[in-house]
């Protein structure tokens, strides 16, 4: 599967879980079909791995205050521990590899997900050294005026 069709999906399914889960609108920029490796993360970052026909591993990053805007707006309330926050990050970063996941099979490269990971750290630097394949995109959410980063390691077989 080309570079360019993962960038593809990423960029048409992250939007609509945002606006489906938590009601918040958001805009893919142009992507990067060749992302730095390693890659640096920050704040509040998810992982799931795939493994597979497909394998690699899937990365979300979000500032502390959008994380918390978007568990905010899922569970319906404001006062949210740090573990809701990071639950929330989790089943976004699973939703997203989900549907990764569901697409990759459709185009004949089936792959089972790993549990999410939620990590937080100012300089998270993350890299999957048998993954030929590295695309990432930010997502702009212009209400809250923020930034999500979602990162892609891949390889088929």
């Amino acid at each position: 599967m080309p570079e360019t069709e993962l960038l593809r999906i990423i960029n048409k399914s992250v939007p609509e879980i945002f606006q489906t889960m938590a009601g918040m609108k958001t805009e893919p920029r142009a992507g990067l079909v060749d992302a730095p490796r390693p890659s640096i993360l920050q704040g509040i970052t998810g992982s799931v791995s795939l493994s597979g026909k497909a394998s690699g591993v899937v990365y979300t990053a979000f500032s502390l205050n959008l994380a918390s805007k978007v568990a905010s707006n899922v569970l319906g309330m404001s006062d949210l521990s740090e573990n809701d926050v990071s639950d929330v990050i989790g089943e976004f970063t699973n939703m997203i590899t989900g549907n990764l996941k569901s697409q990759l099979a459709d185009n004949g490269y089936p792959c089972q997900l790993s549990i999410p990971t939620v990590m937080r750290g100012r300089e998270i630097s993350v890299v999957a050294k048998n993954a030929p394949i590295c695309v990432s995109n930010t997502f702009y959410f212009p209400a809250e005026q923020e930034e999500l980063t979602v990162l892609v390691f891949a390889k088929f077989d």
